[in-house]
């Protein structure tokens, strides 16, 4: 129903794993984490590919009137998160029918580089415009747009390396609500949440290199793996989650996930070999433990339903949002061995979050930035502050001692909560 589903969500794309001497089964994150610089978030749900940020000497005590904003600027209408690499921000918006991509100072907010094409804005019960977030590999930028076009961008002068629409060069059907899910680049691939289980393109070229059925595509991003030491993706498509080779795309396991309206959106959580999955729509949630290389669903219930804000763990507990972002989701929280939901906040209204240390950095959808300590009893505020007039629904980000907030109508605010000593 409300395609508010599709929100930000972007995607959890990868650096290439050069590794001198790479061994696959040495857990996929890690590695991939150490190709980034510490203070970058090069991709959607940043390096590790789990919400949560390495930084620790940012400040989390405010005064009534927030932190100092650095810089405030407009993108134009959607739920594209920002990434950042060597000190520049990349994100996209869409005004009258265009796509921008925006290249930006992640200091100043000045812009470096734009680059613009004709894209519907499709505002279909929700605002429209891009909803999934760029992916920065070394020197290239790539962005995916809500009807398929994939691109290829220099990331210091904005010039196209190439340009795919991967729907027209597959024959593979659009969703309802256009794509949505970030690019994920490994090693010499560039993988899209496109068909019923993915396509991968050459990074060189955006040749096609492997492709699947022509079927509906889910809305979540993707999710490294290593099973049998191999480098797989989990990620969700309209009816399923599945589990692939990323390198072939062969698959290694399939989840039967039903959803009204094939939205599968909320990225799965993979905890050590055991994957956490959630959806709205009365789907509910479930833990799987892949056992002999297939899923076995250790429990699941309907207690805990994420639409779009994808959950993360911090200190030993899972977050999330419960509910329906367009019904206003709340911040909850479950014990993941057992499912157990060990409290619900009614009034934390969760539009997005991410972690740091021990806080949560969540903002609601109307637009409160909020840094909250958080543990089995519940939720404390720590600080507030109202940073947008508008629907907010896009993860913020925390990088290199500033948060950057986003707005479904275009607002983009970095706010500097500085590097304590």
């Amino acid at each position: 129903m409300y395609g508010k589903m599709l929100i930000g969500m972007g995607l959890v794309p990868a650096h290439r794993v050069w590794w001198f001497g790479f061994i696959a089964t040495v857990f996929v994150t890690h590695c991939l984490s150490s190709q980034c610089d510490a203070a970058d978030w090069p991709r959607y749900r940043g390096p590790n590919n789990d919400g949560v940020s390495s930084e620790h000497r940012w400040r989390v005590a405010w005064p009534q009137t927030g932190p100092p904003v650095a810089w405030r600027t407009d993108v134009g209408i959607g739920y594209s998160s920002v990434v950042i690499s060597q000190n520049r921000l990349y994100t996209m918006g869409n005004h009258e029918n265009t796509d921008t991509v925006f290249c930006l100072d992640a200091t100043s907010g000045e812009q470096l580089w734009t680059y613009a094409y004709e894209c519907p804005t499709d505002a279909n019960e929700f605002e429209g415009g891009p909803t999934a977030t760029p992916t920065v590999d070394r020197d290239s930028v790539y962005t995916f747009s809500r009807v398929g076009d994939l691109f290829c961008f220099d990331a210091k002068t904005g010039t196209v390396k190439w340009r795919v629409n991967v729907p027209d060069v597959t024959a593979i059907r659009t969703p309802g609500w256009g794509f949505s899910s970030s690019p994920w680049v490994a090693e010499d691939l560039v993988i899209v949440n496109v068909g019923d289980a993915g396509v991968a393109l050459a990074t060189t070229d955006g040749s096609v290199k492997w492709a699947s059925a022509d079927k509906d595509s889910g809305y979540s991003s993707f999710v490294p793996y290593v099973q049998d030491g191999e480098t797989c993706l989990i990620f969700g498509s309209a009816r399923s989650y599945v589990c692939v080779n990323a390198r072939t795309g062969a698959e290694k396991w399939r989840q039967r996930w039903l959803t009204t309206f094939g939205c599968n959106a909320a990225n799965p959580l993979i905890v050590k070999n055991r994957v956490f999955l959630s959806s709205g729509y009365n789907r509910g949630s479930a833990l799987l433990e892949v056992q002999d290389g297939k899923p076995v669903i250790l429990w699941k219930h309907k207690n805990f339903q994420t639409q779009l804000a994808s959950s993360l763990m911090c200190n030993g507990l899972l977050y999330g949002a419960n509910g329906a972002v367009s019904e206003g989701a709340s911040l909850a929280c479950l014990r993941l061995e057992d499912g157990e939901v060990l409290w619900e906040a009614k009034d934390e209204k969760l539009g997005g979050l991410t972690v740091a240390g021990k806080y949560l950095i969540t903002i609601s959808e109307d637009g409160w930035l909020k840094v909250v300590l958080a543990d089995e009893k519940g939720p404390k505020t720590v600080s507030q502050f109202k940073v947008l007039d508008e629907q907010c629904w896009t993860v913020p980000v925390l990088c290199n001692g500033r948060i950057y907030c986003r707005g479904a109508s275009g607002g983009l605010v970095c706010l500097d909560v500085g590097l304590e000593n």
